[in-house]
């Protein structure tokens, strides 16, 4: 009688190593994505963990390193929940040591990877440019100005880093021009110093005359074809939740599918789009006769021929609208199941390109909006747009409109302490607090300069120069943003440390947007009582409150802002039903 195999033990595992095994996978994942957002992007991986070196007073160990050309990337990643000070200063110590040791720093990657030396060789030391990335895996919460302690290093949030790791998987290599202007890369100092100043001559635009369009601000528009190739490495896009710090963004992320659904089809119909590429060109384009003389623009409809001149320049041109027809072409390994196709097609291939010319004085306030407003004309029968995305074009069009002015007050309270980094404010964000009903059926009325009659606002409580900002000043609405968040800040500060528990608790309803627009909305209704106080103020009336933040136990639902704040104002700020009735 044969024995009967043994059956192999399954481990059971507690579940606290449940826990530790799933914290392992996720930091492994985090550690994967870092390698294959600049791996993608065509940067070469140079396997540096593990490996110390001395370099001036210090021994140094990189977690990742990554070359392109003459371009050096260091990563530190960091899996810490919270930040660690000691840890960041000794990498921006280390960073110190490789900057002032430049070339020991390439001997020693040229010693250590004998097999890519010669990536190490190809410039002169001192033509290569290296950055110092600090990527945490949890958001350590960092202020401007705790950042500016450590200048050396390049603090990449997890939004940033999902941003960039978005555009690697869609457009591979071709991500590379993102990394560049994210770092203010130009043409002059990537690779060779002789490549700058080449120009790309385009003969027979379309020069529209300026009763054509419509227009009467002085924009004018052009109409020429482009090759992908050149539209590819020219052009950037104004996406709203990348990485940049500016109001004027709009655009939405690239959607992969559709990225590929388009590269299928260049590949199989070899084929350029016959519907316009929508770009602002930049302001160094000129025109020229056939004799090479220089054009003015208002001078171009007495000239039947003329060509069009553009700096070819990484980042110059703008796209308002076909992004993924563009970067459908983009440059992948040759490995990819189209490049083969592509990579011809992408010389070959022109696309028709419509361009606002903008005139030299316009500002770029101004430029922004008319940019916004085209995209959404285009778009908004088409697709969708996302509510946090009309908003934030709203902000673009008018700055000073209630919700322009509320979505620049939620982008600066999500700079300060108590809402550091909390606000939803790109589709990158996971798990936050989203804005677009906070800013919608609460703050604009608290912070607009233009009250309903028989109503309040802060602004009737800021001592600053309404007149200017009502004259849409500048300095005047940075002023009076500045006193809208540290306002605001202060007293949730108070609902913060009067109901600690529940801000603590990721479960309970303190943060969700029903209970903030009823804090924002009691805010305002008091305001005529108490105008703006201090913090002992609003602690002694929000200890009063009454209310259970649970989430089986909050009394309001989404919509009942309104009745949330009658309770606060009732319980907490001592209201009468007539006050209520009247506020």
């Amino acid at each position: 009688m044969k024995n009967k195999a043994k059956k192999k033990k399954v481990r059971i595992l507690t579940e606290e190593q449940k826990l530790e095994l799933q914290k392992k996978r996720k930091e492994m994942a985090f550690k994967k994505k870092i390698r294959t957002t600049f791996s993608d992007a065509g940067f070469t991986y140079f396997s540096s963990n593990n490996k110390h070196f001395h370099i001036g007073l210090r021994v140094v160990e990189l977690d990742y390193l990554f070359v392109y050309e003459n371009i050096i990337i260091i990563c530190e990643d960091t899996c810490g929940k919270s930040k660690d000070k000691e840890h960041i200063r000794k990498k921006s110590e280390s960073m110190s040591e490789i900057q002032s040791h430049q070339s020991e720093f390439l001997d020693w990657i040229k010693a250590t990877f004998p097999d890519k030396s010669d990536m190490i060789s190809k410039y002169r030391p001192d033509r290569y440019l290296i950055y110092y990335f600090y990527i945490p895996m949890a958001d350590i919460a960092l202020t401007d100005d705790e950042k500016a302690l450590y200048g050396n290093l390049i603090f990449i949030t997890p939004e940033t880093l999902a941003y960039f790791h978005r555009m690697s998987q869609c457009i591979h290599y071709s991500a590379r021009y993102e990394f560049f202007r994210f770092l203010n890369i130009k043409d002059e100092q990537l690779g060779h110093s002789g490549s700058e100043g080449s120009k790309t001559t385009i003969k027979a635009p379309i020069i529209y005359p300026e009763d054509a369009t419509g227009l009467r601000n002085g924009v004018r528009v052009v109409s020429f074809m482009m090759s992908a190739e050149k539209l590819l490495r020219t052009s950037y896009v104004l996406r709203k939740d990348n990485w940049e710090d500016s109001i004027f963004l709009y655009q939405r992320l690239i959607e992969k599918e559709k990225v590929k659904s388009i590269r299928a089809f260049l590949a199989d119909k070899g084929e350029a789009f016959y519907n316009n590429i929508i770009v602002a060109l930049p302001d160094k384009i000129s025109f020229e006769d056939d004799a090479g003389h220089p054009i003015t623009i208002d001078k171009i409809g007495d000239f039947q021929h003329c060509k069009l001149v553009m700096p070819n320049e990484m980042n110059s041109v703008c796209i308002i609208d076909g992004q993924h027809r563009i970067f459908a072409h983009y440059e992948a390994p040759s490995n990819e199941k189209y490049e083969s196709k592509i990579s011809d097609l992408r010389k070959q291939l022109h696309l028709l390109v419509t361009g606002l010319v903008f005139p030299p004085e316009m500002k770029d306030a101004d430029r922004k909006q008319i940019q916004s407003e085209i995209f959404l004309d285009i778009n908004d029968n088409t697709k969708k747009v996302a509510p946090n995305v009309l908003t934030h074009i709203e902000m673009i069009k008018d700055p000073f409109s209630d919700i322009g002015l509320a979505r620049r007050v939620i982008e600066k309270l999500n700079g300060e302490r108590t809402f550091l980094n909390k606000f939803e404010l790109s589709s990158l964000d996971e798990n936050k607090i989203k804005v677009s009903s906070i800013i919608k059926f609460a703050l604009r009325y608290l912070v607009t300069v233009h009250p309903a009659e028989g109503k309040t606002s802060l602004f009737t409580c800021w001592n600053g120069d309404k007149g200017a900002l009502l004259q849409k000043d500048e300095t005047a609405l940075a002023s009076y943003l500045t006193f809208c968040s540290k306002s605001i800040d202060l007293y949730f500060s108070t609902v913060r440390d009067t109901f600690k528990d529940a801000w603590n608790d990721p479960t309970s309803k303190l943060l969700s947007v029903t209970a903030i627009n009823g804090f924002i909305i009691a805010l305002n209704r008091q305001l005529d009582n108490n105008g703006i106080r201090d913090y002992n103020f609003y602690s002694s009336c929000l200890g009063k409150l009454n209310i259970d933040f649970s989430k089986n136990n909050f009394p309001y639902t989404s919509s009942q802002y309104r009745k949330f704040s009658n309770q606060i104002l009732s319980e907490a700020f001592n209201f009468s039903a007539e006050d209520l009735a009247n506020s």
